[in-house]
């Protein structure tokens, strides 16, 4: 309430709100021009799938919407979250992984098989995907960008890319249909989140905690990626994600347990 406070006043025939800062204006300005690029080389890139072949044209246009949904989501939370007058480098990277991530998405749901061919393709471009997710943090340190709309940014796309690998894993017949547990523990956490108010509590800022975090993340995407690869034998493929998944069960109750014993408030 007191920030409604501050950008309005009492008038008998209005409320008046408060320009946005000059920041904020060069902020979205950045913004806009590169969600524009962004959604323009996705369309171009789902027309050419689809025009040679690779996609038909209902999964790529779901995959496209999918796109769309997240650049107008991630617009909206931009302007009042992000701390900085610039989009900076971090923020484009992980837009780009989020692309591929929708891609990918957009072919797991075309109900045509996929050959061994276009599972080698799909592993290379999370594989790159996963890579540049090395980068991001890097950027947001090197410009003095970093902030923390920037790392829940990167950590939903994270989770929204291993839920794709998972169900796409699980589409092709190389684990079984247990493996999409990897992907749902996140929206699980949410879920019961609001079920129980202690899971909605904020971690508490410890670097190792976070750095299990992060590493346990690039487990699951590589445990998913052996997967999906058709040189991978069935048996190795749920063995290594067996394991990925036991590793992030034991994260999520760490952090649990962290937030139990974090003070309330």
């Amino acid at each position: 309430m007191g920030t409604i406070a501050r950008y309005t006043e009492p008038s008998p025939m209005s409320i008046q709100v408060a320009p946005l800062s000059s920041s904020s204006v060069a902020l979205m300005r950045e913004a806009h021009l590169a969600f524009a690029r962004s959604l323009g080389l996705a369309v171009a890139a789902t027309l050419l799938l689809i025009l040679g072949g690779v996609v038909q044209a209902l999964p790529g246009m779901a995959g496209l919407m999918l796109f769309t949904g997240l650049v107008v989501a991630f617009e909206r939370r931009l302007a009042g979250n992000h701390p900085y007058p610039r989009l900076g480098a971090a923020n484009r990277i992980t837009l780009a992984r989020a692309g591929v991530a929708c891609l990918i998405a957009g072919r797991a749901l075309d109900p045509a098989p996929l050959g061994a061919a276009e599972r080698w393709m799909l592993v290379a471009l999370a594989g790159a995907a996963l890579l540049l997710d090395g980068t991001d943090g890097w950027a947001a340190r090197r410009q003095g960008l970093a902030s923390a709309f920037g790392a829940r940014f990167d950590m939903e796309i994270d989770a929204f890319a291993i839920a794709v690998l998972a169900i796409t894993a699980v589409k092709v017949g190389a684990v079984p249909s247990w493996v999409l547990a990897i992907g749902a523990m996140r929206y699980f956490s949410l879920g019961a989140g609001r079920l129980f108010p202690v899971l909605r509590r904020p971690l508490p800022a410890r670097p190792f905690a976070d750095r299990r975090r992060k590493t346990i993340a690039v487990v699951q995407s590589l445990a998913l990626l052996y997967a999906l690869a058709p040189a991978t034998t069935p048996g190795w493929a749920a063995a290594a994600c067996a394991a990925a998944l036991g590793l992030l069960a034991y994260s999520f109750a760490a952090d649990i347990v962290m937030q139990q014993r974090a003070p309330c408030g």
